[in-house]
């Protein structure tokens, strides 16, 4: 394959460590390390904290007008006009062989109605919640319209899981269009060298001999983190000769949120921010991946999910799971095979499922032994080869 010029525009990016921004830097990473120059486009303001950062990035970052975007939710013509010159100077300057666009809306609908024009091919990736039908999300009529009226126009759009790919059909988008790429796990990361769960719990403030379950995602109403309190505080309550443990994992303080009662001190809280090693951010952190390997169960509460990254790190650390049966993990984990679901919403359900793993051992490891293959399943050199073949296929004009 011929070294390929790759933009990949995304409106949110690091120093922020959430799915997307992870993703998309370990993605250009390894477009790098494969022989394609890889530039990332970010708004101004991404741009100079990155430059703040102080980061050796092997990739280029390039800043984007971001404000233009803003003139979508105004003056929908006048914004598609000024996105479109934006573009076109940067196509003009960096020829790019194909784009790479990150969230459906402003990104891709821009780069969809931009591509129906200048014929670039482009390659359209969602993130997860900003498909499915969560009632937190918030799209305006202009926004739902812009949706259904722009992206059918995209010539190449991948899709997490089946369940994303249902929906993104729904929006009009033609199924021969689309192809599934998972997310992506380095599964190397939580099988080397580690300094023992002993040292990991002791800064933690865990007992070594508690059971801990992890859970690994930010403050956000899609996690339902309510639920997971209050069926921890269950479990407690119904397990009283255990230490039980929960570590919450993640982006945003969540100091306000917990509600346990009796049982808020067994909660801990911890975050990960990247720090660089040799001048590159290392993703995930070697402190979250230190703290899953010295944890006993994964466990996430979530309404919805594109695809967790989280999950299949739990997977690829050798954790046993309980999740709930929602799109993004039902299409990666199979009821008593590699983890157990429960329905959403119910911190009952959630409880007793737990409850399962702390009383199982035999459970516990049948369920990691299954983790760790289907995580194998995941790893960063296929789905950087189907990302190639993808990127191909839209420049050929076969999609």
């Amino acid at each position: 394959m011929k070294s390929l010029r790759i933009a990949i525009i995304i409106p949110t990016f690091l120093p922020k460590c959430s799915g997307a921004e992870v993703f998309h830097h370990n993605l250009a990473v390894r477009l790098v390390a494969a022989g394609h120059r890889t530039t990332v486009i970010v708004p101004k303001g991404r741009a100079r904290q990155l430059r703040r950062a102080g980061w050796s990035l092997p990739y280029a970052v390039e800043s984007y007008p971001d404000k233009r975007w803003n003139f979508l939710k105004r003056n929908s013509r006048f914004g598609f006009w000024l996105t479109r010159r934006a573009l076109f100077a940067l196509q003009k300057r960096y020829r790019f062989d194909v784009w790479h666009s990150v969230v459906l809306y402003p990104t891709s609908v821009c780069l969809a109605d931009w591509q129906a024009r200048s014929g670039v091919p482009t390659v359209i990736r969602p993130v997860g919640d900003d498909v499915g039908g969560l009632p937190s999300r918030r799209h305006t009529k202009l926004v739902d319209r812009v949706l259904r009226e722009k992206l059918p126009l995209a010539k190449a759009v991948v899709a997490l899981s089946a369940d994303m790919r249902d929906e993104l059909i729904g929006l009009g988008i033609a199924p021969e269009k689309i192809r599934i790429i998972p997310n992506a796990v380095e599964t190397g990361l939580f099988t080397g060298a580690f300094r023992g769960r002993s040292a990991v719990r002791v800064e933690m403030g865990i007992p070594d001999d508690a059971f801990v379950f992890l859970c690994v995602a930010r403050n956000h109403p899609q996690k339902d983190f309510p639920t997971l309190f209050a069926a921890f505080a269950q479990l407690c309550a119904a397990h009283p000769g255990h230490d039980l443990r929960l570590v919450v994992a993640g982006r945003d303080a969540l100091t306000a949120k917990v509600d346990c009662g009796e049982f808020s001190n067994r909660v801990h809280l911890a975050e990960f921010g990247a720090k660089p090693a040799d001048g590159v951010p290392s993703m995930p952190p070697e402190g979250l991946v230190e703290v899953y390997r010295s944890a006993d169960a994964f466990v996430l509460s979530s309404l919805l999910e594109g695809f967790s990254s989280a999950l299949i790190e739990a997977m690829a650390a050798g954790l046993p799971s309980v999740l709930t049966d929602v799109p993004g993990i039902r299409g990666v984990v199979v009821d008593g095979r590699e983890g157990l679901l429960v329905p959403c919403g119910k911190p009952a359900a959630l409880a007793d499922a737990m409850g399962r793993l702390v009383n199982n051992v035999e459970l516990r490891e049948q369920l990691a032994r299954a983790a760790r293959c289907t995580a194998a399943t995941f790893d960063w050199s296929s789905v950087v080869a189907a990302y190639l073949l993808f990127y191909e296929s839209a420049i050929a004009g076969k999609n």
